[in-house]
C-alpha cells in the first residue's frame, strides 16, 4: 500500500514516510468467516489443551495406583515374611524343647523314653479334661501298657 501511495504522490513532491489503516470495515460475510477462523483457531486451542490436562491427569492416576498397589504388595509380603519367621521361631524353640525333654529322658530314665512320653500324653489328656470311651474288653490291655505291666496268662498263672 505504501508503495502504491508513494507512486501516486511522487509528482507532487510528496514523500510517504509511514502508513496505517485506522479502521478498516469489511463485508460481514468476510467478518464473519474470519470470526470463525479465530473462534476454530481458539477451540483447537483448548481441546489441544484438554486433551493434554485429561492424559496428565490419567497419567497421575494410573502412577498413584501403581503406588497404592505396590504398597499393599509389599506390606503383605513383609506381613508374610514375619509370619513364616514367627513360625520357624515358634519351630525350632518346640525342637530345642523336645531336644532337652529328650536328653533329660535319656539321662533320668535311661531308656524310659516312651513311657514318659504315655506319661505326658495322658497329663495333656487329663489337664484338657478329654474324655476317652473305650470298649470294655480292651480296657485291660489299655491299663496294663500304661502302668507298664505283662499280663500273664490265666493258664499259667494257675499252673504255679
Amino acid at each position: 500500500m505504501e508503495a502504491v501511495l508513494d507512486k501516486e504522490t511522487a509528482s507532487y513532491g510528496v514523500e510517504v514516510l509511514r502508513c496505517e489503516i485506522q479502521k478498516i470495515e469489511p463485508p460481514e460475510d468476510v467478518q464473519a468467516a474470519m470470526n470463525n477462523v479465530v473462534k476454530a483457531e481458539q477451540e483447537k486451542i483448548a481441546a489441544r489443551d484438554f486433551a493434554s490436562a485429561v492424559e496428565t491427569k490419567a497419567d497421575g492416576e494410573k502412577r498413584a495406583e501403581i503406588k497404592k498397589a505396590e504398597g499393599v504388595k509389599q506390606g503383605l509380603i513383609l506381613s508374610a515374611e514375619g509370619k513364616a519367621e514367627g513360625i520357624k521361631i515358634v519351630a525350632n524353640a518346640e525342637a530345642d524343647r523336645i531336644k532337652v525333654v529328650n536328653e533329660a529322658a535319656d539321662k533320668y530314665f535311661i531308656g524310659n523314653a516312651q513311657a514318659l512320653k504315655k506319661l505326658e500324653t495322658v497329663e495333656s489328656a487329663l489337664r484338657e479334661n478329654v474324655k476317652f470311651i473305650i470298649d470294655s474288653d480292651r480296657v485291660q490291655t489299655i491299663v496294663t501298657d500304661a502302668a507298664g505291666v505283662t499280663p500273664v496268662p490265666a493258664e499259667t498263672a494257675v499252673k504255679k
